[in-house]
């Protein structure tokens, strides 16, 4: 791997392809485009923010190893750390805080079906998957942050009869195409003056873009709204995973063994999601909660409600005596393919959970993710020897008639069901749909609200209180984030811009008692009173780069943006 240079000859560096995100969709992307081109020569760079693969990667992760199978289909003679194959499900419902009853595998299986699938460390993997790509002389920095789009602002003059139709929507768009991506200054302060370590930007221009940037992207957020992709879809939905590693006693410890829960405690809310125990090789335990976040209880805390769960006997009894090794927490795209915006655009294509390909039913995104690259990378090489640039690969096609799509579609209700339905009737409806119909039921239920719009007011709601945590099940903020290795570099601009600072006090306080104290797993928003008046705080440096502000913000107040390159949690094997 590449760290970007302090002293580079030319500030614009040419590729024929560039790709942003060293996840499973940007590397599985970059190995395909790779494999296809064989003696072309066709060039490929993967831009990653983190300065070590892995670093920015948390997931379960429950894996499906079908697209694996077709990139790489000998990787099981290698050192692919794919190698803890799942050997019992169990899935309960937790009536209360202290009773569970056992869901049938009858019914689970087609709903939450792990045949085959394995339990692994998804950042393990990615740097297995960017080891490949190295191999096949793809060109990957780390420690590069993105800052903005590349804009085309000419005609496409590489592109043979061009059509009058083409040419309007590309005026109508206000912008013609993505030619690349400029990379984000570092060195400079707070106040955007350039220090000792300062180091200029760098534009890397592209024929071609591939946008894996993982769940609420940057800069699929912008690609999305001024090339119009989300225009026929509805509104795309989001969970918070919050996820903990323990390393647990020897008896408590079953290899392979994966359980998920339902209900209790996020139903005594009306919120909905799910908990997870995945035992991992090594006496090691991936544990965490799932929480939609179209919760509407303003109190509602996700990252106190996970601390709630695992004092439940059922987890309990797997975790005590065990020492807690590392916390972190991140955004889950979840709508599915009725929220799945328009995916190509002329200059590239936003692939993974940037665009939102997860399984939803299934609890598995790793292989829709990697097959959606893969199916950018052979679209984009078609238009590559074509001896095209910044047109808009035929994605589409190849999307509609892969395994992926009928994926996506058979399980395209499961987000809605549970929206429309709560859990246990969504659940059911979910069950019916795939057990009776193969999820070809003539119509798709529509789940056009977002996220952020379901909050009720203070007035509507019961406050929630949490009891302080045991320091051997449970945990503070703090402690928590502590174990996330997160590390921003001192007087750098705040990357969590409060667009309207006096919203949080004068209306989202009356209102919704602030609910970014609640929502943010990482303790970066505070309220504190100076001189008998409240003062909103933001403290960035313990961001763990999750986006929940970003989505549940009720005014949509509060933007993520891309920090320095290398900023920001350090995961190790999550």
């Amino acid at each position: 791997m590449k760290q970007e240079s302090n002293n580079h000859t030319s500030q614009i560096q040419q590729y024929d392809v560039v790709i942003i995100g060293a996840g499973p969709a940007g590397l599985a992307a970059a190995c395909r485009l790779a494999q296809l081109r064989k003696d072309n020569p066709i060039s490929i760079c993967v831009l990653e923010k983190s300065n070590t693969i892995g670093g920015h990667i948390i997931s379960g992760a429950l894996f499906e190893t079908r697209a694996l199978d077709e990139l790489f289909p000998d990787w099981q003679q290698t050192d692919c750390p794919v190698t803890t194959a799942i050997t019992d499900t169990t899935t309960h419902w937790l009536i209360s805080e202290k009773h569970t009853l056992p869901l049938p595998q009858s019914v689970t299986q087609q709903t939450l079906d792990t045949h085959s699938c394995y339990v692994i460390s998804l950042g393990l993997f990615c740097r297995w998957l960017a080891k490949q790509a190295l191999q096949l002389n793809v060109d990957i920095f780390t420690g590069v942050s993105i800052d903005t789009i590349i804009y085309g602002t000419h005609p496409i003059c590489d592109k043979k009869n061009i059509s009058l139709d083409e040419l309007v929507s590309y005026e109508k768009n206000g912008t013609k195409y993505v030619a690349g991506v400029k990379t984000k200054a570092s060195g400079m302060n707070k106040h955007g003056e350039s220090t000792d370590d300062y180091k200029e930007s760098v534009s890397f221009h592209a024929r071609y873009t591939i946008l894996a940037e993982g769940s609420r992207g940057y800069l699929g957020k912008d690609v999305i709204h001024r090339f119009k992709l989300n225009q026929h879809s509805q509104s795309q939905h989001y969970a918070l995973g919050i996820k903990e590693v323990w390393e647990i006693p020897q008896q408590q410890h079953q290899t392979g063994k994966v359980v998920h829960t339902l209900g209790w405690p996020l139903n005594e809310s009306h919120s909905t999601g799910s908990g997870f125990m995945y035992h991992l090789d090594d006496n090691k335990i991936a544990v965490g909660l799932i929480t939609d976040l179209d919760y509407r209880n303003p109190y509602m805390s996700p990252f106190h409600e996970f601390q709630r769960l695992k004092h439940h006997p059922l987890w309990a009894s797997v975790l005590q005596g065990g020492t807690r090794i590392s916390y972190g927490a991140h955004a889950i795209t979840k709508g599915g393919l009725a929220s799945l915006p328009k995916q190509a655009f002329p200059g590239g294509v936003i692939v993974g959970c940037d665009a939102g390909t997860l399984n939803n039913n299934n609890v598995k995104g790793c292989h829709t993710a990697m097959k959606s690259g893969m199916l950018a990378a052979a679209t984009i090489y078609t238009e590559l020897t074509n001896n095209e640039s910044y047109t808009e690969p035929l994605y589409q096609t190849l999307f509609e008639s892969s395994w992926l799509y009928t994926e996506l579609s058979q399980t395209r209700n499961t987000a809605a069901n549970t929206h429309h339905f709560g859990q246990i009737p969504g659940y059911i409806a979910n069950y019916i749909e795939q057990q009776y119909f193969d999820g070809e039921l003539p119509w798709t239920l529509p789940h056009s609200i977002a996220d952020r719009t379901a909050l009720l007011t203070t007035t509507q709601t019961q406050p929630i209180y949490y009891q302080k945590p045991d320091g051997k099940l449970s945990f503070d903020i703090a402690s928590s984030v502590a174990l996330a290795n997160i590390s921003y570099r001192k007087n750098q601009a705040n990357h969590l811009l409060l667009h309207n600072s006096n919203l949080p006090i004068e209306q989202h306080f009356n209102y919704f008692n602030e609910p970014s104290l609640r929502y943010c797993p990482a303790g970066v928003f505070t309220i504190t009173e100076q001189e008998n008046k409240k003062i909103f705080k933001i403290d960035a440096s313990k961001c763990l780069h999750c986006k929940v502000c970003d989505i549940k913000d009720p005014s949509i107040n509060i933007s993520w943006i891309p920090p320095e390159g290398g900023s920001g949690p350090n995961y190790s094997g999550m």
